[in-house]
């Protein structure tokens, strides 16, 4: 199971898993809606405000009269004030997009069962044996005033052997089964192959505006929607600037994608049959036993006997 659209490209020589730009748009018109927000306060509603309060007053003065002075004192004394606030909105879109291009995809290469794995912003490529790479979901539980939380995490664990060190990667999930999921996803990719692991996660781009669109209409023909949901949509889009934040993505798409370097391209390279790495015996009886467990009806918790998950009683 790939919940978020982490795997960036699967084949039968490699599978990619990084981060895609799912939700992207969404993140845009959030900021959007934050500065629409601020603008049409400040030069809608604020100024008839004013204007209609002035021309019912005991003064009676015109009403375009007021409502443009309102505007033009917002436009000189609060304009910069504004700008600063589009740039705040701005500011975490462009942030995200920017710290994800600094990290590559982590690539499983099947036929070598090997991985490899870029540090953030480093071009220097670790490569471990698969068979050794360390896996875990691990849980973390607190106590606020109102009652206990648990939060829970993926993590994997590379070895480089060039300067002694461990890197860690965490991702956090939904509930141990969805971390379990997408581990198995990974390492039934590498044991079997693409067909029997999800498939390349899809983009967020203009297209997704369209299909949007046409999703909205489709549910109107067919009496899913009301004409109120659909002029709803309109005015919601039109607000956030149209097809913009799908521009957004994307460009989040293109700019995050930093092209692999030209000796893992060599390495990621379909190799002959004859010359796919085998797995260890260790490895082959190990999932054999699993597997007849599983055909029993036991579940990967049952038969490593593990609690993870299961609800903390407190006294």
């Amino acid at each position: 199971m790939d919940l978020g659209g982490s795997f960036l490209e699967v084949n039968d020589t490699y599978l990619d898993v990084g981060q895609s730009n799912i939700n992207k748009a969404f993140q845009a018109q959030l900021m959007i809606w934050g500065l629409m927000f601020v603008l049409i306060m400040s030069f809608l509603v604020i100024p008839l405000s004013v204007a209609t309060m002035r021309t019912f007053s005991i003064y009676q003065l015109d009403f375009w009269q007021v409502f443009g002075e309102g505007l033009e004192f917002i436009a000189t004394e609060l304009g910069l004030t504004i700008f600063c606030i589009g740039i705040l909105c701005a500011f975490p879109v462009i942030r995200t997009t920017l710290q994800k291009a600094r990290t590559r995809p982590m690539r499983f290469n099947r036929q070598r069962r090997e991985v490899c794995y870029f540090p953030s912003g480093s071009d220097e490529p670790i490569i471990q044996p698969w068979e050794e790479l360390v896996a875990w979901v691990s849980v973390s539980t607190g106590t606020t005033g109102e009652g206990i939380i648990s939060t829970y995490t993926l993590g994997m664990a590379l070895d480089n052997p060039k300067t002694d060190k461990t890197h860690f990667l965490n991702q956090g999930v939904l509930t141990p089964a969805h971390g379990l999921s997408k581990w198995e996803a990974i390492r039934v990719y590498m044991e079997k192959g693409p067909a029997f692991c999800p498939g390349k996660a899809p983009y967020e781009g203009r297209h997704t505006f369209d299909e949007k669109r046409e999703s909205m209409r489709e549910a109107y023909r067919e009496g899913d929607c009301s004409a109120f949901g659909v002029a709803f949509w309109y005015v919601r889009n039109v607000v956030t600037w149209w097809r913009f934040p799908y521009w957004v993505a994307e460009w989040d798409h293109r700019y995050s994608m930093k092209p692999m370097p030209a000796s893992i391209d060599q390495w990621s390279q379909p190799l002959p049959l004859e010359q796919w790495a085998k797995p260890s015996s260790a490895l082959l009886a190990k999932t054999a036993e699993i597997e007849k467990a599983f055909a029993k009806g036991q579940s990967f918790m049952d038969y490593f006997n593990s609690t993870l998950g299961k609800a903390a009683s407190v006294a």
